[in-house]
């Protein structure tokens, strides 16, 4: 059989050559756009739009563990970001997103009284722009076994130290006066001579334990667990806060009223929530904001935090906070110290 001619081999030759030539040269175009794909894919990754949850200072680590256990529906390619708020700073310019803060609106305030209320706020949750959504409202706690009090638990004919008080810590010492200087509902004496008399006279004219207002929470609790009949009034982060073995044995009333009121406030802190940005991104965290209000959503908040649900549909942690629960949707107002209940 004769060979093929000589031209014709060469040109099969250069074919062949060709082909691997064509062959690295599209391995090397693949390469570098596969290596600029990646570069942009990171660089959309890391550039995506950030929702930022500007919390107060104490609260940003539960509010990272909400976010896990509980991730919001976010906006399109944007992610989460927690910044601890200062106390009082505004929401950072050219950003978008939540302030997470206890000091949300400012509450109604009363002449000559340390005290700002926040009417109907069980049945509203919101006050302008500001949503609740949870609560640590203050409480009176004993043990199963000890009667509920009544009125005359104030009676300084009691045995001392049937009346609890934590008299080193002034939100205490705050608290307590509210409930005696609250005339009727929502009307609180006024007159800052007439407190700070309060004040001095609240160990003398109440059956509270020797030493009071030297007393810490630490010092104050396990005074609860001994055998006589004792109750204390207390936010309910604090029972919440104790061990087991201990939380298990209390029971909560809120805190007794005169006879013939018909309506009734509690004290206790509000976390708030307002969403902050453009008018277009304000449109796009509508998704986030339901999430927010939902009651499972406060649900998760409030645990993480030891408090209450705002929702009505929310699940209470345990009985104390059922009795918390129910005595914040039955209220006719909040009340706040006045210096905890301001406009950020």
């Amino acid at each position: 059989m004769g060979k093929r001619p000589v031209k014709a081999r060469r040109k099969n030759n250069a074919s062949k050559g060709l082909t691997r030539k064509g062959l690295k040269r599209i391995i090397i175009i693949a390469s570098a756009s596969l290596g600029l794909a990646i570069i942009i894919i990171l660089l959309s990754v890391i550039n995506r739009p950030k929702l930022l949850w500007y919390v107060d200072e104490g609260y940003s680590a539960a509010w990272n563990r909400i976010l896990n256990d509980n991730p919001p529906p976010l906006p399109r390619f944007a992610r989460n970001e927690v910044i601890a708020r200062p106390a009082g700073a505004p929401f950072p310019p050219k950003r978008f997103g939540f302030i997470i803060t206890r000091s949300g609106p400012e509450g109604e305030r009363l002449d000559g009284v340390p005290v700002a209320l926040f009417p109907e706020l069980a049945r509203t949750r919101q006050r302008e722009d500001w949503f609740a959504l949870a609560l640590d409202p203050w409480m009176v706690f004993r043990k199963h076994q000890d009667p509920e009090p009544g009125r005359s638990f104030l009676d300084n004919t009691n045995e001392r130290g049937s009346i609890l008080l934590a008299g080193s810590d002034q939100d205490a010492i705050q608290a307590w006066l509210c409930q005696l200087m609250q005339e009727r509902p929502g009307v609180f004496t006024g007159g800052a001579e007439v407190w700070e008399e309060k004040t001095r006279l609240l160990v003398r004219e109440y059956p509270f334990q020797s030493g009071a207002f030297s007393y810490s929470w630490i010092q104050t609790w396990p005074l609860l667990f001994r055998s006589e009949a004792a109750c204390l009034y207390a936010p309910l982060s604090q029972a919440r806060s104790l061990p087991p073995y201990r939380a298990g044995l209390l029971d909560a009333t809120r805190f007794p009223e005169p006879p013939g009121w018909d309506r009734y406030g509690i004290q206790a802190e509000v976390l708030w929530a307002k969403a902050q940005g453009s008018e277009k991104q304000l449109e796009n965290l509508a998704a986030v904001e339901r999430w927010l209000r939902d009651a499972r959503t406060q649900t998760t908040v409030a645990n993480a935090l030891e408090w209450i649900p705002a929702h009505p549909q929310g699940t209470a942690y345990n009985t104390v906070s059922w009795a918390s629960q129910m005595a914040w949707l039955r209220s006719s107002y909040i009340w706040q110290g006045a210096d905890d209940a301001q406009d950020s």
